[in-house]
C-alpha cells in the first residue's frame, strides 16, 4: 500500500511538472506572439558580432515559440561595455532584449576595466556558437617570426583601447616575458588595423584569428603573414604548430593565469539581463540551442567561414562564475601583467 501511495504522489508531481512546464511554454508563447527581440551588438555593423547576429536574427524566430519578429541593433562603444551597461541597466528585462555581448566582457568586469555597470555572474548565458581564437599575428617582413625574435626586435602593433584583448596581449608578452612590441591605440575596430597592417603604417595585431581567414584568406594562403602565439583553451585547427599562450609560462602560477587570460568559452555567447523571466530566458536559449544545429542556418555560416561549435549555457555559467570569484590579490597580479596598472605611457595614442 505505501508503495502505492509513493507511486501515486511521483505521478501526481509529474504531472504538475508537465502542466507547469507547459504553462511556462504557453506564458513565453504569449508573451513572444507579435513581439520584437533585439539583439544588441557592442560594435559597428559588418564585424563578426554583428554578420552573426544578423544571421541569427534570419533563423531563430522559426523556433522561438510565437514567433517574433527579431531585429540587431547596434551600440558601439567602449569596447562592447556601453551595449552591455545599456542591456543590463536600461533596457527591458522583459525578454524582449537579448545581447551578443563582446569578446572579454566578462573579464572587463574583473579586471576593473572602463565604466563597467554590470555582474556578469548575473546575466543568464543562454549559451554561445563556439570559442573566440586570438593571435598575435605579424606581417612576415617585418622580421619577427617568433617570441624570441619579438624579445631582440621592435614590431610595432595596433590596439583598438587598454580594456581590450588587442593591447592586453601584446602588453603581457612585454611585461612578462620580455618582448618588445610598440603599442599603438586607439583604432576603431580590426578592419582599421588589417588596413593600416596591408599599408605598412603596422607591422600587425593581436586580433580574432577568424577575422584573418573572413578578410584577408590570401594573406594566409600566400604565406605573408607569420603567428606567434595564440589564445584559446585549446590550439585552433588552423595553427597546430603555433604555441598556446600557457604554453610560454615559465613556472606554474605564470602557467594558471595564462589559462585564464587565453580561454575565450564566453567571448562568443547569447545573454539575456538578470530579471528576465525564466520561462522566456529558456524559450530564448531552446531557440538559440536549436539554431545552432540548424542545417540551413550551419550552411550560410560556414559559408562565411564561421565555425560553428556550440557551448552550453551552463559551461559559459560556470566558467563566469568561477571567474567572479578570483581573489583581490590575484586580480592585481593579472592587472599588473597585462599592463592595467599605472598611467599609460606617452605616445600610446594614435594619432
Amino acid at each position: 500500500m505505501k508503495s502505492t501511495k509513493m507511486f501515486a504522489t511521483a505521478i501526481s508531481a509529474a504531472a504538475v511538472l508537465g502542466i507547469s512546464s507547459a504553462a511556462h511554454a504557453n506564458s513565453a508563447a504569449d508573451f513572444y506572439k507579435g513581439k520584437t527581440l533585439t539583439i544588441y551588438v557592442g560594435v559597428s555593423p559588418g564585424g563578426i558580432y554583428g554578420t552573426m547576429a544578423q544571421l541569427l536574427s534570419k533563423h531563430m524566430a522559426k523556433h522561438m515559440v510565437g514567433k517574433p519578429t527579431i531585429i540587431v541593433k547596434h551600440l558601439r562603444g567602449a569596447g562592447g561595455t556601453k551595449a552591455m551597461n545599456y542591456v543590463y541597466n536600461v533596457a527591458p528585462q522583459d525578454g524582449s532584449v537579448a545581447i551578443a555581448p563582446n569578446a572579454g566582457i566578462d573579464k572587463r568586469k574583473l579586471l576593473k576595466l572602463t565604466k563597467a555597470k554590470y555582474d556578469p555572474s548575473k546575466l543568464q548565458w543562454l549559451g554561445g556558437w563556439g570559442e573566440a581564437t586570438n593571435t598575435m599575428t605579424l606581417r612576415k617582413d617585418a622580421g619577427v617570426h617568433s617570441i624570441a625574435q619579438a624579445k631582440k626586435k621592435v614590431a610595432i602593433v595596433g590596439a583598438i583601447g587598454r580594456s581590450n584583448n588587442t593591447y592586453m596581449l601584446p602588453s603581457l608578452l612585454n611585461n612578462v616575458l620580455g618582448t618588445k612590441f610598440k603599442i599603438i591605440t586607439g583604432y576603431r575596430g580590426g578592419s582599421p588595423i588589417r588596413k593600416a597592417i596591408e599599408t605598412g603604417e603596422l607591422n600587425g595585431w593581436a586580433g580574432g584569428w577568424l577575422g584573418w581567414t573572413l578578410r584577408k584568406a590570401d594573406w594566409i594562403r600566400d604565406g605573408k603573414i607569420v603567428t606567434l602565439v595564440q589564445m584559446g583553451s585549446k590550439k585552433h585547427p588552423d595553427l597546430p604548430n603555433v604555441p598556446l599562450l600557457s604554453d610560454l609560462a615559465e613556472n606554474a602560477e605564470q602557467r594558471e593565469i595564462f589559462k585564464f587570460i587565453q580561454s575565450g568559452v564566453s567571448d562568443r555567447a547569447f545573454a539575456v539581463a538578470p530579471r528576465v523571466p525564466k520561462d522566456r530566458s529558456a524559450a530564448l536559449g531552446k531557440a538559440y540551442w536549436a539554431t545552432l544545429h540548424d542545417k540551413d542556418f550551419r550552411k550560410q555560416a560556414k559559408g562565411r567561414s564561421f565555425h560553428i561549435t556550440p557551448i552550453p549555457g551552463p559551461e559559459i555559467q560556470k566558467f563566469v562564475n568561477n571567474m567572479m570569484k578570483m581573489s583581490p590579490a590575484k586580480v592585481e597580479k593579472v592587472r599588473k601583467m597585462l599592463g592595467l596598472t599605472g598611467k599609460r605611457k606617452k605616445g600610446d595614442k594614435k594619432k
